[in-house]
């Protein structure tokens, strides 16, 4: 068989099994498949008289040598009412040491200046990104600890992601920041741009929620309860640890190109899950992304570590090398990557 031939037969088959994922009849089968009818979706009013403060991190490999990697990590918060953004929060950029392998010092040491306990669990992970990305959620987590404590009572809190935690180390903080908010009355939610929750065997839940509700005319904003639907979803967490929420699907705006998958804790009363959905939709009109809630937006845009910042460490990196007696040389043959030079050509 020719190359072609091999390239065509390999698209025809990922393109087969999308359509198997996604098949004509997916909003039907998924309305059989949860009980759903015009009932289930219920709709929210874009009104909102508190403060929406949404919490997003930006995590960056700046260099890795295999053995021996650098990241750059800091979080944001972003504060608003009556359309008008009350105040914006960066964290210093944290610049540390995610090897692949058994305990990371930078992780215990930013812990515990964050929480003043040491981590219950090491971080541990063979993949660099994946140690990038708890020290992150470390940072998010305490930035929304410090907003639990400054809202006021009916304001809502806005993770970028999900109520579930990736490390064990936080299992603990989450709890923590859950009951400092239902002690003070503010509300939490979290919005992911992109979810890997299905149903049926593998059915995308966002796609088969959204078509359901355009066939049965639902008008937007509107949201849908997937988890209550006992057996629907295909992977719920066993670990009590990896899971506090129920999940939602929410179409935010009219003009929104695509609805978001929503958590939202497990104990709350009809009446404040409205409240959070108000809350959410009255701030999803911005222009450049309708739907979207945009403290959110603007807490990503302002938090993001971009290429002149990495380059920027890279090089500060370099220089504090050289003040240790170390030159190129010793910088090239712990972290050369012949992929740079490849790219030149």
């Amino acid at each position: 068989m020719d190359r072609n031939t091999l390239y065509r037969d390999a698209i025809r088959r990922v393109a087969g099994r999308i359509r198997e994922a996604a098949p004509p009849d997916l909003a039907e089968r998924f309305s059989a498949a949860g009980g759903f009818d015009p009932a289930s979706y219920r709709h929210c009013r874009p009104e909102f008289d508190g403060a929406v403060c949404a919490v997003d991190g930006s995590n960056t490999i700046v260099l890795d040598a295999g053995c021996f990697a650098v990241a750059a990590v800091r979080a944001s918060v972003s504060a608003y009412a009556g359309g008008a953004r009350l105040h914006h929060r960066t964290t210093p950029l944290y610049v540390v040491t995610v090897n692949p392998g058994t305990g990371n010092e930078d992780f215990d040491a930013l812990f515990y200046d964050c929480f003043r306990r040491p981590p219950k669990v090491h971080l541990d992970h063979d993949d660099p990104a994946r140690n990038a990305a708890v020290i992150r959620d470390t940072l998010e987590y305490r930035a929304a600890m410090e907003m639990a404590e400054e809202l006021d009572t009916g304001d809502l809190i806005v993770l970028d992601g999900t109520l579930q935690v990736r490390h064990a180390s936080h299992d603990e903080v989450i709890e923590s920041l859950l009951n400092l908010c239902n002690l003070r009355g503010v509300l939490i939610a979290a919005v992911t741009k992109r979810t890997s929750l299905t149903w049926g065997g593998g059915h995308p839940v966002v796609p088969a929620a959204e078509g359901l509700a355009r066939g049965l005319g639902v008008p937007e904003p509107w949201y849908l309860c997937v988890s209550a639907a006992g057996g629907l979803l295909d992977r719920r967490e066993t670990s009590a640890w990896k899971q506090r929420g129920e999940q939602y699907v929410a179409r935010l705006h009219p003009r929104a190109d695509r609805a978001f998958k929503v958590e939202i804790p497990k104990y709350y009363n009809p009446e404040r899950v409205e409240r959070v959905f108000s809350a959410l939709a009255s701030f999803a009109d911005d222009g450049r992304v309708t739907g979207y809630p945009y403290p959110l937006l603007d807490a990503h845009l302002t938090t993001r570590i971009g290429r002149d910042a990495v380059e920027q460490v890279r090089h500060d990196i370099i220089r504090d090398m050289d003040r240790l007696g170390m030159n190129l040389a010793d910088y090239t043959s712990i972290f050369g990557d012949y992929h740079d030079e490849f790219d030149r050509y």
